[in-house]
């Protein structure tokens, strides 16, 4: 095994930049576990853009209706919810329908 090389099997985690670990410390931990799902929402729905819980706590998510690129003239789905957990499943309800809609392009 190379020095610096994680075993076979093992990944090496990338390493965090101080200033972001800083950021990160000086978060409440309700703010903190946001943050957290928010990164799990932008890697499981990567279709979706995800903006955390404003002042009201409240998640909105947006995609475009169509499998097109979010532009100006595509129509864009929005969903909101109190929770993440219910945002997952709107965002799952909302992808199940358009992946049936046959102008889903």
């Amino acid at each position: 095994m190379e020095p610096g090389r994680p075993p076979d099997g093992q990944r090496r985690l990338p390493s965090i930049p101080s200033r972001l670990l800083q950021a990160l410390a000086s978060l409440a931990p309700e703010a903190l576990r946001d943050v957290g799902d928010a990164i799990v929402l932008h890697r499981d729905f990567p279709a979706w853009a995800v903006w955390l819980p404003d002042g009201r706590h409240r998640w909105i998510a947006v995609r475009p209706a169509s499998a097109r690129p979010a532009a100006p003239e595509v129509p864009m789905i929005w969903v909101k919810s109190k929770t993440a957990a219910d945002l997952v499943d709107r965002m799952r309800a909302t992808d199940a329908q358009l992946a049936v809609r046959p102008d889903h392009q």
